[in-house]
This record gives C-alpha cells, structure tokens and sequence, in this order.
C-alpha cells in the first residue's frame, strides 16, 4: 500500500517540473512582429552654414506632441523618452514652417588682455597734441596821461581771440611747453568831460580804439600727475595789424575824427606782455581755459590829437580749447 502512494507522488512532482521547463520555451516561441515598436523620430538634415552648428539635445516629454521640420503634422512620442538633436543656425538662414529660426547668442564683453597703469594709478599723462582755441572777454588800455587834469586814464571794452596751439611735453607728466598763434580783435572806449573856463560851459570828449593784432603766447604748462587742472605760465609777443582811433567832442563837431594809427606811425608794432592762465582738460578732445594777459610797454607814441603815450593793455578772457587727439 505504502509503495503504491509513493509512486502516485513520483510522478506527480516529475509532471510539474516538466511543466515549468515548457514555459520559458513557450514564451520565447512567440515571433519577433507581434511586439509593438515604438515610431522613431529621425533628426533633420542640417543645413549648410557659414560657421560649424550648434547642435543642442532636449528630452521630448512623454506622450507629448514635437513638431519636426518638413512634416505635415506633429507625431506622438510613445511611452520610452527619445532625445531629439536640433542644429542651432544663425537668423534667417534656414526656415521651419515658412517661418525664419531666430537664435539668441549671449557673449561675453571683449576684455582687454593688459590694464593701463595709468589709469589704474590715477595718473593723467601729459602727451602731444594739437588743436584749436577760442577766447572772449574784457580788454583794458590804462595808463597816466596827466592830459585836462585827469592823471589816470582808463579804456574799456571787448576783447575776442581765435586761434591754434601745440602741446609738447616736457616729462611724462608735470610740465610741457605750450606754442601757440591767436588771432585777436579788442574794441574799447571811454569819456572825459572838460571845462571850458572862456564859454563856462562842460563839453564831454569820447574815445575809442579799435586794434587787431596777431600774438604768439609762449607757454610753461604745469600740473600735478593725477590732475586735470594745468596752470599757464609765460609771455606774448603781440604783432599790430591794424588800430584805428576815434575822438569826438559833444559840443564842437569840427574837432576830433577818425585816425589810422597804424599810417601815422603813432602805434609801436610789436608790444609784450605777460600771460597767465589756468584750464582744466574734461576728457581727450574738449578744455576750458582762462587767461589774463598784462602788459609791460606803451603802446602807443605822442599823438597831436590826443595824449596817449601812457598807454599799455590788459585784458582778462575765458574760452574754450578743442584738441585732436
């Protein structure tokens, strides 16, 4: 009885051990087409371009729509996640959809490889340049006639200057030496009023020059290394060009008239002075200066019409310097 269950068992547990052999066998059986594939989006064929593409790589979302170039509708990406390699192309030079591909490039600013240890110092260097001028101011012709009893005497108007310079440094940046030619128009006046004891009546006289002249300053220019600011230092040779002398008196019109200083030999060609100037350079191409010139002879011979030997010139002008470089 015992050997006969025994048996029963045998060859129940050799029926299940062949039935787990036959699964994996079965299952390996099944052909290759009945899996389903997911469709493969292939990667648009670059197009030519005058410097090598980017390329980038996106991860498409699962089961998300991607519009693909030259494709009449967006095709769905099936459960696995595919990685689709786009070439990145310069503006307008390839189309997607009738619609140009705009690309965003961001670039660092260029930075110079060496720093200037001028600038990094604080230094402002003296070089050479040129350029021009342009002044505007007060003009003043004083001196002691002791003519009528009045012993000081004083002209007073406008005073303009155009003109050209060169700067040729000295060191690298305290001084240089500064060469110029102006250009110069001054146009003053005054009054005098006399007493006339025979007609015990008062007659006022009226006065004017009008001088053009050309004039060569001649220049120290000195400044501290890290400053803008420049102090002018030096003479002026003025050359006359012309100089004209009016006189008229309110009560008797025969006396007085228009005189050509320069024709009657009562105006000295060549007259000096001193210059002084301060002037602050704002950037490469534009200053702003200021002058006062003070001179040291007369300018004027004995006149029969007018006491005028005394004279000498001052004037005081702002202005504003152009440089090329």
């Amino acid at each position: 009885m015992n050997l006969k269950y025994i048996g029963i068992l045998s060859a129940f547990a050799a029926s299940v051990v062949m039935a787990q052999e036959a699964a994996p066998a079965a299952e390996t059986s099944v052909p290759a087409q009945s899996a389903v594939e997911a469709p493969v989006v292939e990667a648009p064929a670059a197009a030519p371009a005058k410097e090598s593409a980017e390329v980038s790589a996106q991860a498409v979302p699962e089961a998300e729509p991607m519009a693909v170039r030259g494709a009449d509708a967006a095709q769905p990406v099936q459960k696995k996640k595919k990685f689709v390699y786009r070439p990145v192309y310069r503006p307008g030079e390839v189309e997607h959809l009738g619609r140009p591909v705009k690309t965003i490039y961001v670039s660092e600013p260029v930075v110079a490889d060496t720093i200037d240890m001028n600038q990094l110092r604080g230094l402002v260097p003296i070089k050479f340049t040129f350029g021009l001028q342009g002044f505007i101011g007060a003009g003043y012709l004083s001196g002691d006639n002791g003519y009528y009893d009045y012993e000081y005497d004083s002209y007073s108007g406008l005073t303009w200057s155009v003109g050209a310079f060169a700067l040729f440094p000295l060191d690298e940046y305290n001084m240089a030496f500064k060469a110029g030619v102006l250009f110069e128009h001054s146009k003053v006046r005054s009054s005098f009023e006399t007493y006339d004891k025979d007609k015990e009546s008062v007659s006022e006289w009226r006065a004017s020059f009008s001088q053009y002249r050309i004039s060569i300053p001649l220049l120290l220019s000195l400044k501290a290394a890290r400053s803008r600011i420049h102090l002018d230092v030096g003479i002026q040779p003025s050359i006359a060009v012309a100089d004209e002398f009016k006189l008229k008196n309110s009560k008797d019109k025969s006396v007085g008239g228009t005189y050509d200083m320069m024709d009657n030999e009562s105006r000295e060609p060549l007259d000096w002075s001193i210059v002084l100037g301060v002037g602050f350079r704002v950037n490469r191409y534009v200053g702003f200066d200021a002058r006062f010139n003070w001179g040291i002879d007369n300018m004027y011979d004995d006149f029969n019409e007018w006491r005028i030997n005394d004279l000498s010139s001052k004037s005081f002008a702002i202005g504003a310097t152009f440089y090329v470089f």
